[in-house]
C-alpha cells in the first residue's frame, strides 16, 4: 500500500472451507514453502516515519520476525533513492528479498520509469526478486487510465526481460482494487504473477462473504490469466474508532486471525502474502486505520499479532538440524467436523506439523467485541505408527503459544477451536 493511497477491504469473494491435506493420500507440504510464501510490507523510502528514523530497530524486528520477503515502494524524489536503496542493499546483504513497486503515475506520487529497471535493480544490491506494477491505480476514474496502466505494465515487462543480469526477477501486475479490476485491460502477456490486495476487512480469513479470498482471486483471472497470484497486501487493522468502510478488529482477534490467514492463503494457492505492515507509519489515533495496521505500534511496541506471526514462523522453521522424516501416515479420524481446516507439513528436521482450526467468525462487527467462544470440537488424529514424540502447540489471542507434550500413541485426540493448534510429531 502507498502511504497516500486509501484502501478498502470490501471487495469480492466466495470462499470455502476445506478439510485440507492432513491425510495419507496427499503428500505433505514443505514447511520451507510456507515460510517462503510469507512477507511483510515496509517503507524504507518514507522519511519522517519509523522506517527511516528508527531503521536499526526495524531491522532487529525483522530479524526477530523470521521472514525474508519484504515489499517496498520505490521513491525517486528528495534525498532518495540514495537513502532508501542503501537500506535495501544492506538488507539484501543479510538475505532479505524485495518486491518493489514501480509506480505508474496514476496514483499520487512520482512515476517510476520502467526504463530505469536495470539501474534500480543494481541499486537493490541483488535483493530484487519481484518488479511490481502500479499500486492500486484508480483506472476506473478516467477513460484513458486503463490504457496508461497497461502501457506502463508492458514497458516494465519488456525492461525486465531485456536485462540479462536479472534472469530471476518476476514481474507482478498492478494491484487493482474494487471497481478498478473490472476496468483493467488484459495483462496476461505482461505478467509472471497476478496481484491482489485481499483484505478481508473485519471478516475471518476463511469467509465466504464480501472479503473472501476466492473472490479476489477469481476477479483477477480476467486480468492476469492463469498466472500464479500473490497478495502484495493483506491483513487487519485495529482502529476501533474508525468511521471507514474498512472495518476494524481488536488486537486479540487480529492475533487469532493472522496465523490462520497466512495458512489459509497458502493452502488456497496464493504464491505469497505480504502482510501490511511491519510498523505503523503514523500515530493519528484509533480513528485512523492507517495508524493501526502495524505488527509493531508506532512507538515500536510489538503487538500480539507480531508475536503470533513470529511464533508461527519459528514453529514451521524449527531448528537447523535435518533428520529422517516421520515415516508414518497421519489422517484425521473425523474430517467432517463442521468448519474444520487441516493440512500436513514436513519440516526439515523430520517432524510433521498438522495445523488444525475451525474457520469460524470470532468478531462481532456491530458491538466491536469478540463473539462468545464456539464449543470446542473433538478431533482425533490417527497415526499409522507410534511416534517418538508428539506435542500440541496452542496459539492464544495474546500471540503466545503454549506447548503440551502428548502421550506417544497411534491415536491422538485433541480439542479444536477457532484458535490455531498445531500437532507436531516425530
Amino acid at each position: 500500500m502507498s502511504i497516500v493511497t486509501r484502501r478498502s477491504a470490501l471487495a469480492l469473494t466466495a470462499g470455502f472451507l476445506a478439510a485440507g491435506p492432513a491425510n495419507a493420500a496427499t503428500p505433505p507440504h514443505r514447511c520451507e514453502d510456507l515460510i517462503d510464501a510469507i512477507g511483510v510490507n515496509v517503507h524504507f523510502g518514507h522519511g519522517g516515519t519509523p522506517y527511516v528514523e528508527r531503521y536499526a530497530a526495524c531491522v532487529a524486528a525483522l530479524d526477530e520476525l523470521g521472514l525474508h520477503h519484504l515489499r517496498d515502494d520505490i521513491v525517486l524524489t528528495g534525498t532518495e533513492p540514495a537513502g532508501q536503496f542503501a537500506r535495501i542493499a544492506a538488507l539484501a546483504a543479510r538475505g532479505y528479498r524485495f518486491s518493489l513497486v514501480f509506480y505508474d503515475g496514476l496514483t499520487p506520487g512520482p512515476r517510476v520509469p520502467p526504463e530505469r529497471f536495470a539501474e534500480i535493480a543494481r541499486w537493490a544490491g541483488g535483493g530484487l526478486v519481484v518488479a511490481e506494477g502500479g499500486n492500486e491505480p484508480p483506472i476506473a476514474s478516467r477513460r484513458d487510465y486503463p490504457r496508461l496502466s497497461a502501457d506502463h505494465q508492458a514497458a516494465l515487462f519488456r525492461a525486465v526481460r531485456a536485462d540479462p543480469r536479472q534472469p530471476g526477477v518476476k514481474v507482478a501486475g498492478p494491484s487493482y482494487i474494487q471497481g478498478n479490476v473490472a476496468a483493467a485491460q488484459d495483462l496476461a502477456g505482461a505478467v509472471d504473477l497476478g496481484n491482489i490486495h485481499a483484505y478481508p476487512g473485519a471478516e475471518h480469513p476463511e469467509t465466504s462473504g464480501g472479503g473472501s479470498l476466492a473472490r479476489f482471486v477469481a476477479a483477477a483471472r480476467p486480468v492476469f490469466g492463469p498466472a500464479p497470484v500473490i497478495a502484495t497486501e493483506n491483513g487487519y487493522h485495529t482502529a476501533l474508532a474508525t468511521g471507514s468502510a474498512h472495518l476494524p478488529v481488536s488486537e486479540g482477534i487480529r492475533a487469532r486471525y493472522l496465523p490462520r490467514l497466512l495458512l489459509w492463503s497458502y493452502l488456497q494457492g496464493v504464491r505469497r502474502t505480504y502482510l501490511y505492515e511491519l510498523i505503523a507509519s503514523f500515530d493519528h489515533g484509533d480513528g485512523d486505520p492507517e495508524s493501526r495496521f502495524g505488527l509493531l505500534a508506532y512507538d515500536g511496541r510489538p503487538t500480539p499479532a507480531f508475536a503470533a506471526v513470529r511464533n508461527l514462523v519459528a514453529l514451521f522453521k524449527g531448528g537447523d538440524a535435518t533428520g529422517a522424516p516421520f515415516a508414518g501416515e497421519i489422517t484425521v479420524a473425523n474430517p467432517a467436523v463442521p468448519a474444520l481446516v487441516s493440512a500436513q507439513f514436513a519440516r526439515r528436521d523430520g517432524a510433521v506439523l498438522v495445523p488444525l482450526w475451525l474457520g469460524l467468525d470470532g468478531w462481532d462487527r456491530r458491538s466491536l467485541a469478540p463473539r462468545p467462544d464456539a464449543p470446542p470440537q473433538a478431533v482425533g488424529m490417527l497415526l499409522s505408527r507410534t511416534p517418538r514424540m508428539a506435542r500440541l502447540h496452542r496459539f492464544a489471542d495474546d500471540g503466545s503459544v503454549s506447548v503440551q507434550v502428548l502421550p506417544a500413541a497411534p491415536r491422538i485426540p485433541t480439542q479444536v477451536t477457532d484458535r490455531l493448534v498445531v500437532l507436531e510429531v516425530i
